[in-house]
């Protein structure tokens, strides 16, 4: 019998999202989380990334399910595809969480959503799975029913806490369970795997309650029309905009596909109680005066087809941004996006809007706990061993400082990377194990499957050099007819463009003269062999390697 305990970091630990932690004993696995997250290039048409399944799929049958701290896309949006190439395990969540995994699993395929197992836990619930006893206990993020995990083995208890801080004055929410997280210290924790996403912010992490004044005052002072930007998902601040809304007066509109499916989950599951008539068609809000309008929109990170760029540049069908308007950005900036952001902040400067922002004002409480929520949860736990998780290495390293302030030894803290694998073993502690495969799964145009090196090669070069298109006419006995004609788009300034189809003539000419279709008889083979000849022919004259593409016709 494997008496190994094992716990996989799939993503989520060397960038922020594709957050994936993978628990194995024996004969059984759960999965909890499986996100996505961004290329930090933005490279070449890549949409997405999703963790890198390859051991989960090697191991589909010990799958007992994954297991769902919340409804945020970093910890579910992988999920839409993986579940059909996993065997389709069953996903456990709260109300809110399972509402948004079914929207999300809908938008890739209703028969997707149709086929898949999905299970509401609460809070309160317990339940196994496999070798695993499953309890949960309610935190505070900035979406409904965030939970942490915790996870029973014969080893001892392993906590998860997904995204969290400690809020004592939430908006319109009930607290972090205090007392559960102090019952399971008290039992015993084997291991505390601990969200560091503002593990380098000192301090305490900012109550929720605090904003709601702030987003108050300057609801009350704006004359003209309010435009919000903030994530379709951090619904406590979409509630405290709609809320403060409907007190003073305002209709709200909704811009943003995504915004107004999360809005529609939050009022019918009751998350969002206003009456109905405060919100409007964005399509009539010109009925209405300026003052008694807000909208809340995506986009606040700067993304170009989101609601609040299209707004500025003139391209929304219903909203352009003014003068008389107020814009605030409700979001921490991801620190990818910080060129984008800027970008927006000088496009909405630029319109003569007035624009408000955290560093202007602190319109955005983050949803993660800052050092000293991470000292509170250390010392309510008293792990044995501690592991930092979610975030780039200097957000874990910030992490494994505080819990080293707090007296956990440096042998007793796990430093994680994508695809780590530690094994306890009684007697032995964690060692490590070997890495698993871990490189994320790039998504393009919405389809699953990893478009692969030679994809992103042949992108690269597109971008970087153009492409050079060769055709070339033959007979029966393939041999060259006439010139090739020779297309060059994005490779060279167009002056030097008939010595270029002069270099690339005499190159062709020269291979048929050199009877390349007797050597090469395979039509494909000498496609590659010409191309290839081109390739290192314009590298030696313009030190750049476009694409090349060579058509042989007959």
């Amino acid at each position: 019998m494997n008496d190994k305990l094992k716990v996989i970091t799939l993503g989520g630990v060397e960038e922020v999202g594709i957050n994936s932690t993978i628990i194995e004993l024996g004969n059984d696995i759960i999965v909890i989380d499986f996100g996505l997250g961004f290329s930090e290039d933005n490279l070449y048409g890549i949409d997405f990334l999703i963790p890198n399944f390859e051991y989960l799929q090697n191991n589909k049958d010990k799958i007992r399910g994954f297991v769902i701290t919340h409804g945020h896309l970093d910890h579910i949006g992988g999920l839409a595809y993986v579940l059909d190439k996993l065997g389709n395990p069953p996903i456990y969540g709260t109300k809110m969480t399972v509402e948004i995994i079914k929207e999300k699993l809908a938008d890739r395929s209703v028969g997707l959503k149709n086929k898949a197992r999905i299970i509401e836990f609460s809070p309160e619930d317990k339940f196994n799975l496999g070798a695993f006893s499953m309890s949960f206990f309610r935190v505070n993020h900035n979406i409904p029913d965030s939970v942490g995990i915790i996870v029973g083995t014969k080893f001892g208890n392993l906590v998860h806490t997904g995204d969290f801080k400690f809020d004592n004055t939430p908006f319109e929410e009930p607290v972090t369970q205090y007392h559960k997280i102090t019952k399971v210290g008290e039992e015993g924790v084997l291991l505390l795997m601990s969200d560091s996403t503002n593990a380098n912010k000192s301090g305490m992490s900012v109550s929720e309650s605090a904003i709601t004044p702030i987003l108050e005052n300057i609801i009350i002072h704006s004359e003209g029309r309010i435009i919000a930007a903030t994530f379709s998902s951090l619904l406590t601040r979409v509630n405290q905009l709609v809320s403060l809304s409907h007190k003073y007066g305002r209709k709200v509109a909704i811009s943003g596909l995504s915004m107004e499916k999360t809005i529609k989950i939050a009022k019918n599951l009751g998350y969002l109680d206003v009456p109905k008539d405060t919100f409007i068609k964005i399509s009539d809000t010109s009925k209405y005066p300026d003052k008694e309008i807000l909208i809340i929109t995506t986009g606040a990170q700067g993304e170009e087809n989101a609601g609040l760029m299209r707004m500025i540049l003139g391209d929304h069908a219903q909203i352009s941004i003014k003068k008389e308007d107020t814009v605030i950005l409700s979001s921490s900036v991801i620190p990818t996006n910080a060129a984008l952001v800027q970008k927006l902040l000088d496009y909405i400067v630029g319109s003569g809007a007035n624009v408000i922002h955290q560093s202007i004002m602190d319109v955005h409480a983050g949803g993660h706990a800052h050092q000293e929520d991470h000292k509170l949860l250390l010392n309510l736990i008293k792990p044995r061993y501690f592991m930092p998780i979610e975030g780039y290495q200097s957000f874990l390293d910030s992490h494994k400082k505080t819990a080293k302030s707090v007296g956990i030894k440096e042998d007793k803290i796990l430093m994680p990377k994508d695809g780590s694998v530690f094994e306890y073993q009684e007697g032995k502690g964690f060692s490590i194990g070997e890495r698993i495969t871990h490189v994320p799964v790039r998504i393009s145009d919405n389809l699953l499957g990893d478009i692969g090196n030679k994809v992103m090669k042949e992108r690269e070069q597109l971008s970087e050099n153009g492409i050079l298109l060769v055709n070339i006419n033959v007979d029966s006995q393939k041999k060259m007819i006439g010139t090739p004609n020779i297309i060059s788009r994005g490779f060279i300034f167009s002056k030097e463009n008939y010595k270029l189809i002069r270099y690339v003539e005499e190159n062709v000419d020269f291979m048929f003269k050199d009877k390349i279709y007797e050597k090469i008889p395979d039509l494909q083979d000498m496609r590659n062999a010409i191309a290839k000849s081109i390739s290192t022919m314009l590298v030696e004259k313009y030190g750049k390697n476009p694409l090349v593409l060579v058509l042989l016709s007959q």
